[in-house]
């Protein structure tokens, strides 16, 4: 045993920042959970997608310890653990106390982790009002057991109460998290994926991937660093075991004029230079632009290039044609990858941007929004 101590100690050692290279990256995720009886669905996904890399969950626990006879952290550490072991992921666990959620995620990004193995990706459940369903309790894994150390993690949220999380702090931790380099997921309605395993061995799960910022279609690209990341988190789904049956699908958003098929070429050896397989479906949306403010204003404008501006100037006429538009032209798949934008720099905008989030994706079913900030891919190796 101590031989493998030291064997494991070596290779931690080794694993030096400063070496980092494209071609070793791997999803490193941390998954902030409120409370693990509403978000199994989401612990398991979010345990596929990271693939070989390292998945943390983390829990911030409010309170104060001055006020505190002693940490109450270890005691919940049990049940977190027998959670773990009775999904069968491959997780550790990290809580932490704090004031505040916002803190406490702060907290939990610059701690967690190991030298070179450090999460480069948190995932956050939405912010909406959706009634939250005790998964825990129906789980087969639970139901039988002796072991009743689960039960300690506390009942669901009356949905009256009040949350302990604003929109403004929720909006803020998604930009706390961009300052400090780290990727972002924000998983929706995951309380309705059905994994692949549910599906049965015959069934092909769609992953649908829209890569472009459907909030600013003035600037369409999909090779900026967030679009490339998108793709790839897509990709590394579809490659793990689980999932490797599943059919990616790619939209490409096209206006008359633009040379639509030559805008499919230049994707479709995008796709080939970074050995991405996706069936590649184009979608006119001229009559969802036209809706759009930046449409409306004379050509040059210098508010174009504003963000919070386009944040304060998107109408809901036009995100709910997107919302459509993509209900249109993807029916029903598996889940979606949509791209997240940069909150604004504006802080008293956080609540305009999250509820335009909210716009975008009601009914869409399971949608994961992605914001990367690293560059993970790669057409040089």
């Amino acid at each position: 045993m101590r031989a493998q101590i030291y064997e494991v100690r070596k290779y931690l050692l080794m694993l030096d920042i400063r070496k980092e290279h494209v071609k070793f990256w791997r999803p490193q995720v941390l998954l902030m959970v409120r409370n693990p009886r509403t978000s199994l669905r989401l612990i398991s996904f979010i345990n596929d997608l990271k693939k070989s890399g390292l998945y943390v969950l983390g829990h911030v626990e409010l309170d104060d310890l001055d006020c505190l006879p002693a940490d109450p952290l270890p005691v919940q550490s049990d049940s977190w653990l027998q959670l773990v072991d009775k999904l069968n992921i491959k997780a550790f666990v990290n809580l932490t106390l704090s004031d505040s959620i916002r803190h406490g995620t702060q907290q939990l990004l610059f701690i967690s982790g190991l030298g070179g193995m450090r999460p480069n990706t948190i995932a956050l459940g939405f912010y909406d009002h959706t009634p939250s369903q005790d998964f825990l309790s129906q789980h087969p894994a639970f139901s039988g057991s002796r072991d009743t150390a689960w039960l300690n993690f506390p009942p669901l949220r009356d949905s009256a109460s009040r949350k302990r999380l604003s929109p403004r702090e929720y909006v803020a931790i998604v930009a706390d998290a961009v300052k400090m380099q780290r990727n972002v997921l924000l998983a929706r309605a995951f309380d309705d994926l059905r994994l692949p395993q549910e599906l049965g061995w015959k069934a092909q799960p769609l992953i649908d991937v829209w890569p472009i910022n459907l909030l600013r279609p003035d600037s369409a690209r999909y090779v900026d660093t967030c679009s490339l990341f998108l793709l790839q988190m897509a990709c590394v789904l579809a490659m793990t075991r689980s999932w490797r049956r599943a059919r990616l699908r790619l939209f490409l958003c096209v206006e008359n004029g633009a040379r639509p098929r030559g805008q499919e070429d230049k994707l479709r050896q995008l796709l080939k230079d970074l050995r991405i397989v996706a069936d590649i479906h184009t979608v006119p949306w001229d009559n969802v632009v036209a809706l759009h403010w930046h449409s409306q204003k004379e050509a040059g404008s210098d508010d174009a290039l504003n963000f919070p501006g386009n944040v304060a100037c998107v109408s809901d006429d036009y995100l709910g044609a997107v919302n459509q538009l993509i209900l249109q032209e993807s029916s029903a798949p598996t889940v979606r990858f949509l791209y997240l934008p940069r909150p604004p720099a504006d802080t008293s905008l956080y609540p305009r941007y999250l509820e335009q989030l909210e716009v975008l994706t009601r009914g869409l079913g399971p949608t994961l929004l992605v914001h990367g900030v690293s560059a993970v891919t790669s057409t040089e190796l």
